[in-house]
This record gives structure tokens, sequence and C-alpha cells, in this order.
């Protein structure tokens, strides 16, 4: 299997390669490449997932030596053998790998399928589909990996792949701008992250989960410190903060909604099967080392505050595409709140409901998009009769974010808020978390209804947009009915997803993996007598406030009991501060960047100018010169005059003077022998 695993990325990493070389020159600019491709890696995941759903454990794992380096002997002339430093990487293949192949590669089949229809056309056509297979084979290599250092080379590469896919439209100056604030808010929380990478390798000496999960219950590693915190505390820490950037949680949520001005299918890329998605992923993958750096209840109020704060901005948008780019960050925020809460099979789930039902929102939106050519709500409606498949399906999937029994997300969020209530009920001090959860899904089922009334219910607001549209293509709207058919409740739960009525058709497949998944992890779940008591509160309480967040909605936008307007001025503070998006925008652009940074920037560049350049440069340039003339005087004076000049002067003096004494006359010769005699002769009286 974990050969095979292997492949799975493989496929779309080659159609990458074809596509960017040959693309242009291929028929329909090669789009059938990366579609076939990525259904080649659905073909290769399907049996590994049925095989856990017919068995019910899934487990293999391949490794290889990427780096083996010699770092030193044990001992000088014992014959010991060197020490090696050894990066070993490989393919692990378990439960949490069967369900994720699974779900990223059929979503990402089908939001292939779609864009061939929704992208037909565009410039860069081939560049397109190149930039998503690779983004697909980046997701779908961070599954795999069994080690966090291949993990995050994957999670960089999709990192690239948003900053490209965001920034498609390169000519509008919006799209630029979007994809620089994507690249470069979500690169704080990988910074962050790669520090607890670093963290990890440091305390463990490996980035293999399976090893983590080994040791991370040896005591001797609680004791260890790292820039004076606890070691497991910093390494839990910063993986937070990396999930915080990639899942666009609070505070660094502001680049997912400007991530819509890229084309359709991008956003439900990336707000469905990846990129976001990772961030979670990366929570479950290392839940052992957050709960041993005691940051469980960080994170769940980091979720908790980022689903309400999310959902609130959610009812105030009339684009429809940022209506649902606020809606990920609440959903995303359900599920990070589910691991902050012990819930951890129950995000995972959330996570898995999501990327179905979600997919399908912005693939419906997409198609609405296509027929009217329009974002803005306020310029649709009435288009039930003109595009009643994209209606079905999109009702279909709002039912599911909304709560509603017999669909995936009640199973799912009706989990993640049981577990909130119970961690509340145990833990009074944070009551908090499942207040703001079940006020998110209140407003969840507002807003949301909200986009379907005002889309497809009521009367056409602009004739001429509603008179040309109509139904899309098959390649887009059987995208649509498959992933409708996966938000009901039956996949996941049972028919209705209510443990107490399913109990005649039970489906235990899910539950039977995540019991396995915690057991490898060594995890244990709480069954206490509380816990029962908040599934069946949290049930009662998720039902009665989905319902009147519904109805609330029908009420205002398709009876019109009440004015939507009349509200708005009624909380017109609250009203400025949501369209004004907590003013978090004007925090980061106005205050952080350009009073902050951008004058620590001009403070380096001065210093860079005054200091560096003038002083150590342009000084060292003229320090250099009056070494050099100093030089260049000790040469032509001391060096050729005295010593080169002077001793050829010297030598002719001497010459000149031995000269007069070389007469030739013997009279001379004599006299001066009879004098040097006389001088030694009175050196000896003497």
């Amino acid at each position: 299997m974990a050969q095979q695993a292997l492949w799975i990325p493989l496929l779309p990493l080659m159609a990458f390669v074809i596509q960017v070389f040959f693309g242009k020159k291929l028929p329909r600019q090669g789009d059938f490449v990366s579609v076939l491709a990525i259904f080649g890696s659905f073909l290769l995941a399907a049996p590994i997932f049925f095989r856990l759903v017919t068995t019910g454990d899934v487990s293999d794992s391949l490794s290889y030596t990427w780096m083996s380096l010699p770092v030193g002997f044990k001992g000088s002339g014992t014959g010991h053998p060197p020490v090696n430093f050894e990066i070993v990487i490989g393919v692990l293949v378990n439960n949490l790998t069967a369900i994720m192949l699974f779900m990223v590669t059929l979503c990402s089949f089908l939001i292939h399928l779609f864009s061939t229809g929704y992208m037909h056309g565009e410039p860069r056509y081939h560049l397109f589909f190149a930039y998503i297979s690779l983004f697909s084979a980046a997701m779908l290599g961070l599954v795999i990996s069994d080690n966090l250092l291949t993990f995050f080379i994957c999670w960089e590469l999709m990192g690239l792949c948003s900053y490209l896919l965001i920034g498609f439209y390169y000519d509008r100056p919006s799209a630029i701008n979007a994809s620089l604030k994507a690249f470069m808010t979500t690169r704080v929380g990988d910074v962050l992250f790669f520090l607890g990478i670093t963290g990890l390798f440091y305390v463990f000496k490996t980035s293999n989960f399976t090893q983590v999960y080994q040791l991370v219950h040896n005591e001797a590693l609680h004791e260890l410190m790292i820039i004076g915190f606890p070691a497991l505390t910093f390494i839990a820490f910063m993986v937070m903060l990396g999930t915080v950037g990639k899942s666009a949680q609070f505070p660094l949520h502001v680049w997912l909604p400007d991530a819509m001005e890229g084309p359709t299918p991008v956003s439900a890329l990336i707000h469905a099967a990846t990129m976001v998605a990772a961030g979670v992923f990366l929570l479950i993958r290392m839940y052992p080392v957050l709960e041993a750096g005691h940051m469980l209840p960080v994170v769940g109020y980091v979720g908790a505050i980022t689903a309400f704060l999310a959902a609130m901005l959610a009812i105030v948008q009339n684009d429809i595409k940022k209506v649902l780019a606020y809606s990920t960050i609440s959903q995303l925020g359900y599920m990070v709140m589910g691991v902050g809460v012990g819930a951890f099979a129950a995000a995972f789930l959330h996570l898995v409901t999501h990327a179905c039902f979600k997919a399908c929102l912005f693939l419906c939106s997409g198609s609405v998009i296509h027929a009217v050519h329009t974002q803005d709500m306020r310029e649709m409606g009435g288009l039930r009769s003109k595009m009643p498949i994209t209606f079905l399906a999109m009702f279909v999937s709002t039912l599911a974010i909304s709560g509603v029994p017999f669909f995936s997300g009640f199973v799912s969020k009706d989990r993640i808020l049981a577990g909130a209530l119970g961690y509340g009920m145990e833990h009074s001090q944070h009551m908090l978390i499942p207040i703001l959860g079940f006020a998110a899904a209140g407003i969840t089922a507002f807003y949301m209804f909200r986009l379907i009334y005002m889309t497809f219910f009521g009367h056409a607001r602009d004739e001429h947009k509603h008179h040309h549209a109509h139904e899309q293509p098959a390649p887009m709207v059987i995208p649509l009915i498959i992933l409708a058919s996966l938000s009901l409740a039956i996949w996941f739960a049972g028919p209705t997803g209510i443990e107490s009525v399913d109990q005649i058709l039970p489906v235990h497949w899910y539950d039977d993996a995540m019991e396995s998944v915690q057991k490898s992890m060594g995890i244990v779940e709480e069954h206490s007598e509380v816990h029962h008591t908040a599934h069946s509160l949290a049930m009662v309480f998720s039902l009665v406030i989905a319902g009147l967040g519904i109805g609330l909605s029908t009420l205002m936008y398709l009876k019109a009991v009440f004015n939507p307007a009349t509200w708005q001025k009624m909380f017109m503070p609250l009203y400025t501060v949501l369209v004004n998006l907590y003013y978090f925008d004007y925090l980061y652009m106005k205050i952080l960047i350009q009073k902050g940074l951008l004058n620590f920037n001009s403070m380096l560049a001065a210093f860079d100018d005054r200091v560096v350049d003038r002083i150590f440069v342009d000084g060292w340039g003229r320090a250099t010169l009056v070494v050099r003339s100093v030089v260049g005087k000790f040469d032509d004076i001391v060096v050729d005059r005295l010593m080169v000049d002077g001793t050829g002067y010297g030598t002719a003096t001497a010459g000149w003077l031995v000269r007069r004494f070389q007469t030739g006359q013997a009279q001379q010769y004599l006299a001066l022998m009879l004098i040097a005699l006389g001088l030694f002769t009175l050196k000896f009286v003497l």
C-alpha cells in the first residue's frame, strides 16, 4: 500500500511537468492530462480507502535514507564507526491517510473536471491546470508524509501554488495584491512552524510521526527547555501557529477572503480539499505533542473565537464568494476548536464532511457566477427556475453546513459541539468555548440561508442577467451532483446522523477507523457520564439554535416580515465594525506595516546608508585610499629611494672609493701596507 500511495502524488506531479513544458502545444492545451492524472490518483486511493471501510484498519510504511552525513567519531583510536547524521523520509499509510487520500483525490478530480468548463477559453489555460496539478500533488504528498520534514516541503509548495493561483488574473491589481497578502501572511505562520520543527529535532532527534508518538510520553523530555520555555510547550505552540497561518485562524485570518480574487475552482480547491485543510490535518497529526505540551486549551480558544468572529463577518457580505470565504474560516475554527477540546475524531470528521459540502458550495457559486456574470447577490434572485440542478446541489450543501439532520454537517458539528459542551461542563472556567461554538452554529444557519434566498428565491433584481442565466453543461454539473450526494449523513453515521435513531442501520466504519488511530497515537478519549449528558444536550441545543437561525433568515429574506435595513440601523455601530472587518486590515496595513514595519524599514535603510554605506563601505574606501597613500610614500621614499636606489648609490660610492686605491703604483701599495702594519702594532702595544 505504501508503494501504491507513493504514486498518488507522483501522477499529478508528472502532469504538472507535462503541462509546463508541452501543455500549450497539446490538444485542448493539455487539460485532459491533469484531469486524467488526478483521476488516476483517485483510482489508486480508492482501494486503500475501501480496504479501510471493510477491515476497519490499514497500516503500512515505506522509508528511505535521504541524507547521511558523518559528523564525528565515538572515540579516537577506539575503532568505533563514525557517527552519522541521517535524514530518513518515507510514506505512512494509516487510517487518517486512507481517508484523506480518498477525500482529496475525489474533490480535486471533481474540481479539475469542473474547471474544464469554467476556465475554457481563458488565457494561460494550460498553466492553470499545471498549477492545480502541482497544488494537488503537494497536498497529497503532505498527506502521505511520515515525517515533518517532507510534510513541511509540501506545505511550502502549497503556499507557492496558492500565490500563483490567487494571482492567476495577473492583469488585475486586486488579484496581485491578494496573492501577495496570502503569501506574506502565511509566511508568518510558516516561519514559526519551521521553528517548531527545529525544536522537535532538538528534543526527539527525529521528525518521524510514529517515533514522536512513542517518545512523547518520556518524562525526561518534559524537563528539557528551549529559550526558557518547556520544550514540548514551545514545540506545540509553534505547531499551532503554523496552523493559525495556513488555516486562516484568528488573528492571521485576513488573507483567506482576499483569496477569492482567484478563479472560483481555485477557491474551491483552497477552501475545501487542500491548503486550509492542511493546517487542521497538522494539528491532528501532532495531537499527542499538543496534549503533552498543554496547548489544547489555547487551541480550543483560538478555534472558538475564529468560528464566532468569522461567522459574524459572513452576515454582512454581499459577494457570494466572500460569504463562503468567511464561512470557511468559521468552519475551520470549528475543526480547531474540536481538536482543542479533545474531540479529536469529530474534528477530523468535520474536516472530511466540510471538504465535500464546501467544495460543492464553491462550485455552485462558480456555476451561478458563470451564468449571471456577477458575484453580488444583490444583483441575483429568482435563479431557482433557471438553474434547478445548481440550486438543488447548493441547497443540499447549505443544509449540511447548517447542521440539519440527515446531512453530513450535522454529524460532525454535533460531535464537535458535544465535545465542547462536555469540556465546558468539566472545566467551568472554559465555558466560553462552547458558548461561542453554539453561537457560531446559529449564525452559520442564518447567513447560509440568507445566501440561498438572495440568490435563488424572490424576483430577479437584474432582468438582463436573469434572462441570460442558464444551467451549465455536464462537466460543470456532474461534480455538483456527486458532491451534493456526499453531503448526506448516511455515508458517515447513518440515515439521519442521530445515533439513537440510527441504531437500526448504523454505519460504524468511521468510528472504528478513528478508534484504531487513537490507539496508535496513545490518545485516551473521555467517556464519562458528563460527556454522555453533554452529547444529548448539544444535539438539542444545536437543533434549536440552527432552527432559530434558519427561521430568522426566512422571516427576513424570504417572507420579508423583518426589514434587514431596519436591523442594520438598529445595530449600526456593530454593522460598521463588521463591514470594516473588525479593522484588522487597517491595523495590519496602516499601523503595523506602514507605521511600524515601514518606519522600521526606513530606519534600517537610513542606518544602511549612513552607517554601513558611508562609514563601513565608503569609509573603508577612504581608509584604503589613505593607507594606499601612506604605503605609496613608504614605497617611494623607503623602499625605492633608500633601499633600492640607496643600495645602488652605496655600491657605486664604495666602488668609487675602492677605485681610488687601485692606482697600480707599487709605492702606494707599500705605503698602505706599512700604515696597516703600524696600526696593527699600535693596537698590541696599547
